[in-house]
Parts: structure tokens; C-alpha cells; sequence
């Protein structure tokens, strides 16, 4: 599962709908790689919220790398880590004036109008980068340096993008390929037709930016009605098909009107989430669609939580019973 290029852009039309304006409140570090901004929105939503919780996360698994509005409890440690501190000096009643996110890359920047020392008003980013084990959340000042940032990348880590307090913040590299939302579909059947002779999904995957395997799955059970197939093997009817096919995602994608959809296996274990439809699995899995990105984020990681829980407590009685066997033994 993948929170990709393109669902990132949806989340970021729901962040704006609700957060341009809002101040920050507070700021909680609830473990080494999340945190929770707490703000106060600049007029209350439609059910009567004048405050909302903002999740960022740059963790591996289980907590996933993502940014969305949450609902769910969290504890906050005793002593705030460093980091939060300085996020706190520096953001404390900060006003959040836009959200940037980097083409289709899984990168957010969260741009702050604060006040400096001096009392003059700057703005500040909080960059978050949502790119598997190289996720991070850093703070940036308007020289356009790193403040600093949750997860310290030196030259031994990295002699390419090294994220440092002091270092001037540059992008990750650009990858070579098609940007979803500006690109056509014949240019990404012509991108196909150039490159290996791969199956569709993978060929996809390769191809355009903005796009998680599950969705490439999609586009190529749709064009093979149930199967996924390499490039040679597809006809002009196939053709047709990803055009058409391609047509309609990339509507869905520019203009934010998918359906946060998660896929859910026989067991009620979630497995994977798009913004779009899925029918990939046929009967196997069943999906269910949510109102929100956010509530589908929140649903997700905590079924999938409260499940990986259980088995650990059920491993753990288990060690148990074999151990009090040997010894009845």
C-alpha cells in the first residue's frame, strides 16, 4: 500500500477546504516521527468545530508516512523532544497561509506567516516528505535553509541531499516521468510503446508520475477486462481502452472527483487504499468508500493497528501456554 503522488493531491484539496487561515494552537511530538499540529480555524467548520488536529508522519510502518486530519486519541509524552520544542518557538500562533505540493511528488509544503524576533512577519515552510524510509518533516526559514527536521540526514547517509540545520533545502532529484495531471493519454501510450516490454501495471508504474501499484493494476484490469498483460501483446482494442480509461483518471485526479475507497480482505483486514474505484480483486476483497480522505486514513490505520495488536497479544499467550506445558511436562 502507498499513499501516492496523486492522492496526496487530494488530500491537499481537503487540507485547504478547512485549514487556510487557521493559527496553530499547539504542538505535540507523540513519538520519534509524528506529530500533531492542533489549529484554530478562522471561522468553525459545517458540524461546529473551531479547532482541528493535523497529523504528520514520517514513520515506516506501522505508522505509515502521511499527512491528514485525525480524530483519533493520542498520548503525548511527558517531555517534549527537542524537535517539537523548536517547532513550538518557532510556529507557536504561526498562521497557515497555503498548502504547495511539488507536481504529483508525495511532497506537502505547508507555508507559515509567523513574526521573527525583531517582530517583522516572515514566513516559514513545513516541508513534509512522504517517501517510505526517506520520509521527513523539516522546517525551513525563509532564506530557504533547513531549521531542522525530524529525522537528521548527514553525508554519511547521504552524499546527494543531505538535511541538515544550516543546509540550503533542496528537492529530491526529478524522476523521468509523465506528470498524470499535465500529461495526455496518448503521451503516456506513446511512452509505453517506447519503453520494456513489461506488463502494463509495471510499464505504468514506470512511466507516470503520480500513481501507486494498485492504481496501475486498475487501468491495466480494466484495458485487459480481468487480466494484466505486457506491452506487446496489446491490441489496438486494448489501446482503446487505456485511453478511454486513462481519460477518466486523470479527470478524477485534476479535478478531485475520486472516492476514497479502501480495500478490505475476507478476514475485515484492510490491505490497501486509492482514491479511486476498485474492482481489480473481483469477489476476493470488498471495498469500502469513505466521505474523506482523512476519515478513510484514520479508519484504515486503526482496523489495521487493532488487528496487528491482536496477534501480538494471541503469539504472546501462545509463548505462554507452550511455556507452561514444558514445565508441567
Amino acid at each position: 500500500m502507498a499513499l501516492d503522488g496523486t492522492l496526496l493531491r487530494q488530500i491537499r484539496h481537503e487540507l485547504e477546504g478547512v485549514l487556510i487561515g487557521a493559527r496553530i494552537d499547539k504542538i505535540h511530538q507523540i513519538s520519534r516521527e509524528e506529530m500533531i499540529f492542533i489549529l484554530r480555524l478562522p471561522q468553525p467548520t459545517a458540524d461546529g468545530a473551531r479547532s482541528v488536529k493535523l497529523y504528520l508522519s514520517a514513520g515506516a510502518a506501522p505508522n505509515q508516512p502521511r499527512i491528514q486530519f485525525t480524530d483519533v486519541p493520542q498520548e503525548n509524552p511527558a517531555q517534549p523532544p527537542m524537535f517539537c520544542m523548536l517547532m513550538r518557538k518557532y510556529l507557536g500562533s504561526a498562521k497557515l497561509l497555503r498548502l504547495e505540493q511539488i507536481g504529483l511528488d508525495r511532497i506537502l509544503h505547508l507555508i507559515f506567516e509567523t513574526r521573527n524576533e525583531m517582530g517583522d512577519l516572515i514566513e516559514l515552510t513545513v516541508a513534509v516528505e512522504i517517501m517510505g524510509r526517506h520520509s521527513n518533516i523539516i522546517l525551513i526559514g525563509e532564506d530557504g535553509r533547513v531549521i531542522d527536521s525530524i529525522k537528521r540526514i548527514d553525508d554519511t547517509m547521504s552524499s546527494v541531499r543531505p538535511i541538515l540545520p544550516g543546509v540550503r533545502y533542496t528537492l529530491p532529484p526529478a524522476q523521468d516521468k509523465l506528470d498524470l495531471i499535465d500529461c495526455t493519454p496518448q503521451q503516456v501510450e506513446e511512452r509505453l510503446r517506447q519503453g520494456k516490454d513489461t506488463p502494463l501495471s509495471k510499464a505504468l508504474l514506470a512511466a507516470v508520475q503520480g500513481v501507486s501499484p494498485i492504481v496501475c493494476r486498475e487501468i491495466a484490469n480494466y484495458v485487459f477486462t480481468g487480466d494484466d498483460r505486457v506491452i506487446s501483446e496489446m491490441t489496438s482494442d486494448h489501446f482503446d481502452r487505456l485511453r478511454f480509461f486513462l481519460a477518466r483518471v486523470i479527470e478524477m485526479a485534476k479535478n478531485y472527483t475520486g472516492t476514497p475507497t479502501s480495500v478490505i480482505d475476507s478476514r475485515k483486514k484492510p490491505v490497501d487504499f486509492s482514491f479511486m474505484d476498485i474492482h481489480q480483486y473481483g469477489g476476493m476483497m470488498f471495498t469500502r468508500t469513505y466521505s474523506t480522505y482523512s476519515q478513510l486514513l484514520d479508519d484504515f490505520y486503526t482496523q489495521r493497528d487493532s488487528i496487528q495488536r491482536m496477534r501480538h497479544r494471541s503469539a504472546d499467550l501462545l509463548k505462554i501456554l507452550a511455556n507452561t506445558s514444558d514445565r508441567i511436562a
